[in-house]
Formats: structure tokens, C-alpha cells, sequence
């Protein structure tokens, strides 16, 4: 018996220590107006640019609808992960920043869920969305380089549609500056949830050493 005792006295120390290097880091927010859902991520400690984002029931933890899975070969930087809610929390925009960490280039872009009663639908926005326009000056904006740009869900309206807004962005050669363009658009749904762009607005551009 005293060989048992002192054989799990020893190893007891390095289990524990196994078992909480390896426990993922898990995250919580965005709850909805209602209180009950939010967004879930959850970090591998020796991988953590393969998360699992997920819309989950607070009180339960269950998993509504998973946003990203850790399956994904792609790698993702979850950081920039964002709920926009609609008042009655029964519509949600997704939206993320899909470049790889590491890389200069920005690439953002969203998704919709609607509840369906017992859980949330992806809808999947248009491919063509608008693309600002961004004004240079004069005779100039022919040596660019691309830095990148995307779509970001900003609000939900009170008749259900989808305020967004789309940026782009340029490195000037000519000069050495940064040139952004911004333009805010709305979605709108159908009754079965088909989007389309509704109404575009007009692009600000915005300078920067």
C-alpha cells in the first residue's frame, strides 16, 4: 500500500500541470438584448490562431450555430470578431477579419443568422457588395499597393434591415501615403431571407501619413 501512495503522490504533480497547459481559453461576449445569447470563443492554448467561434445560449452553453471551427485549415485571428444584434435578438451580423495573422493585407467580412424558433440560420451575403470609389489626387493613383479592405456589419434599423459599411484601402507610391475609402450601404431581407443591397451611399476618403 505504501508503494501505491507514494507512486500517486508523485504523479499527481505532473497531471495537473498536463491538464492545464493544454485547456482552451474560452471567451464570452456580445450578449444579445435579451440576455440570452452570445459569442463564444474558444482558444487552444498551443494553437491560437485555429479558435472555435460560436453563437451559444448563455445559461446552457449550448451552441446555436458554430461561425468558425477550429477544423478550419485557414488560419484565423478571432480578435476582431463581432455581433451587431438586432433589437428583438432574433437577427444577428457576424463580422470578421479573415486575413492571416502575420499579414499586412486586411480582409473583413460578414454573415447573418436569423432565428428560426429553435435555432440560428446562416444567410450568406451578396458576392458583388459595393466597393468604395477612392479619390486620389490629380493625374495621380496609378502606382498603388493594396492593403486591403472588406465589409463590417454596423447596425440593425427598426424595419429589419442591415446598415454596413465597405473599406478599402491604398498605399499611394506617388506621395507615401495611406488613402482609405469608406462607404456605408444597407441590406435588405426578404421573407425568406434573400439579401440585397438597398440603398448606397457615397465614398469618403480619408488620408493619412
Amino acid at each position: 500500500m505504501k508503494a501505491v501512495r507514494t507512486f500517486l503522490f508523485v504523479a499527481l504533480p505532473y497531471w495537473v500541470t498536463y491538464v492545464c497547459a493544454s485547456v482552451a481559453a474560452e471567451e464570452i461576449k456580445y450578449p444579445s438584448p435579451d440576455g440570452r445569447f452570445a459569442l463564444r470563443i474558444t482558444q487552444p492554448k498551443d494553437d491560437e490562431y485555429h479558435p472555435t467561434v460560436e453563437l451559444i445560449e448563455k445559461d446552457s452553453g449550448k451552441v446555436m450555430v458554430t461561425l468558425h471551427s477550429a477544423s478550419d485549415t485557414e488560419l484565423f485571428n478571432p480578435s476582431e470578431s463581432v455581433l451587431v444584434w438586432s433589437a428583438d435578438s432574433k437577427s444577428v451580423a457576424y463580422g470578421f477579419r479573415d486575413s492571416p495573422p502575420g499579414v499586412s493585407v486586411v480582409s473583413r467580412g460578414a454573415l447573418v443568422c436569423f432565428w428560426n424558433g429553435s435555432g440560428f440560420d446562416k444567410v450568406f451575403l451578396p458576392e458583388n457588395l459595393p466597393v468604395p470609389k477612392i479619390k486620389f489626387p490629380k493625374g495621380k493613383g496609378e502606382n498603388v499597393k493594396p492593403y486591403g479592405g472588406g465589409v463590417k456589419p454596423l447596425r440593425w434599423s427598426k424595419s429589419g434591415d442591415l446598415e454596413m459599411s465597405s473599406e478599402d484601402m491604398m498605399l499611394l507610391e506617388d506621395d507615401g501615403k495611406s488613402y482609405t475609402g469608406v462607404l456605408q450601404f444597407t441590406i435588405s431581407f426578404d421573407a425568406q431571407h434573400h439579401a440585397s443591397v438597398k440603398k448606397v451611399g457615397k465614398t469618403k476618403t480619408e488620408v493619412s501619413e
